[in-house]
């Protein structure tokens, strides 16, 4: 039973073992799902203080322009005919202060008649802004104004976006009731936002609408529509003459220190679990060594007297009168003699060769101990049937005696004594049933000595 007992033993450790693995994956994952949403909290602040950042960047660089434009708006409206006079040379100190302007237009009477640079802007000369509702809708918010209006951003025929600010120019300023025409300033939007940074966010989606200032029910113009329904930001963007609409949705994604971490954590705990439950079953097999060699025949590795008497203690405290057990006090005949005989290193392999006998003729839920040099004891449990009790008793007796042992060469033949007690005698204590059991061992020995 001490067998199986360990067997059980090593299988419960592994369960448990095993148990306590996916517990611990479970608590692990659990820990690393938390540092890693704290993680990825952490950097979509940052990813929100970017977005910040640029979206400031790009409020600065339109205010500029813009202020740059409001200059270029004074000289005109304080004298609109020095101002075309000296326009070359106005236009190209514009373009020097700011490398966002594309180039700068001016239109008497909403006609374009010189624009700065005119390389790859001939074609816009002459140009008659009332033929082209969409701009001369722009022209006329501008003067309806009588300030700057920023429209766009719009599509250039020559590539690539602008933004595009209208300046509407008085001849009688600051009355304004005599129109002049517009000055127009094209600004690159394109560099304008690189250079801002608002698009080249690393894992952000940007969505951008309020075309011409319309704000957050404007068109969109930059990104998909659908992202104002489902951003981690929404919030508009200052401009001259309105405002925009930002649309932001952050994808977080760990640094390479940060996801070596998480896997130092995935794997250290894992580790250190391995360890704590090595040292804690090292530990707890150093006890149940400890405790089994105090249990254990050194010689036979059958149960010894200590375990068999706690053994039998709380089994007589246990028993019921439907759960009967039964005692053979089993002595090997004769032992003295193969002793003096043969050695007691031959007598105590004959002992060994007995108990596995001995342990070989029981069932799994009966115990099989020596109690101390030839004298073993056998605890039968859930004995009911006299005769299965005769049965078992013949048995043991056959599996010992039936054949020899031979031991170097030297034949022995082994010979038992049986005394049987049984709990249903009714000994108030486990003392008196094993004396009990001993007196009929015994008897039977006295038996066999005389040969009957």
């Amino acid at each position: 039973m001490l067998l199986t007992i360990r067997k059980r033993t090593k299988a419960g450790v592994l369960a448990l073992f095993g148990v306590g693995l996916v517990g611990v994956l479970n608590l692990t994952n659990s820990v690393v799902d938390l540092l890693d949403d704290s993680f990825k909290a952490e950097r979509e602040d940052e990813l929100l203080a970017e977005l910040l950042l640029a979206k400031s960047n790009l409020e600065s660089e339109l205010f500029r322009d813009v202020f740059l434009v409001d200059s270029l708006a004074t000289i005109f409206n304080i004298d609109p005919v020095e101002a075309v006079v000296n326009f070359d040379e106005i236009g190209q100190h514009l373009l020097q202060k700011s490398d966002n302007i594309r180039n700068v237009g001016i239109a008497p009477n909403d006609v374009i008649e010189r624009v700065i640079p005119l390389k790859h802007n001939e074609k816009a000369v002459g140009l008659d802004f009332r033929t082209i509702p969409k701009q001369y809708a722009t022209v006329q918010k501008a003067r309806e104004r009588e300030d700057i209006f920023l429209s766009g951003p719009v599509e250039l025929i020559q590539g690539g976006r602008a933004l595009i600010a209208r300046i509407p120019i008085f001849n009688d300023y600051p009355v304004n009731l005599d129109y002049w025409g517009t000055v127009s300033v094209v600004i690159d939007y394109d560099k304008l936002m690189k250079k801002a940074g608002l698009l080249g966010i690393k894992n952000t989606k940007i969505a951008l609408r309020g075309i011409d200032g319309t704000g957050e029910f404007g068109d969109v113009f930059e990104g998909n529509e659908a992202l104002f329904n489902e951003a981690d930001y929404n919030g508009k963007l200052i401009i001259p003459n309105g405002e925009w609409w930002v649309a932001a949705d952050f994808s977080p994604q760990l640094t390479p220190q940060q996801k070596l971490f998480l896997e130092l954590v995935l794997g250290g705990l894992i580790v250190v679990y391995i360890l704590l439950f090595g040292l804690i079953t090292l530990l707890w097999a150093f006890y149940r060594t400890e405790r089994r060699q105090a249990n254990e025949d050194s010689l036979t590795h059958l149960a010894n007297r200590r375990f068999m008497l706690g053994y039998l203690s709380r089994r007589f405290a246990s028993k019921k009168t439907n759960d009967q057990f039964c005692l053979l006090a089993i002595d090997l005949n004769h032992f003295k003699e193969i002793n003096d005989n043969f050695g007691h290193a031959i007598g105590d392999e004959v002992l060994q060769a007995v108990a596995r006998r001995l342990q070989s003729a029981v069932r799994g839920a009966d115990e099989v101990a020596r109690m101390g040099g030839d004298e073993f004891l056998v605890v039968l449990n859930r004995i009911k049937d006299p005769g299965k009790l005769e049965r078992i008793v013949t048995k043991i007796r056959n599996t010992v005696e039936l054949d020899m042992i031979v031991i170097d060469g030297i034949p022995i033949q082994p010979s038992i004594s049986i005394g049987v007690a049984c709990s249903s005698e009714r000994e108030n204590s486990i003392e008196r049933l094993l004396t009990l059991a001993d007196l009929r061992m015994y008897e039977d020995k006295t038996a066999i000595k005389r040969g009957k």
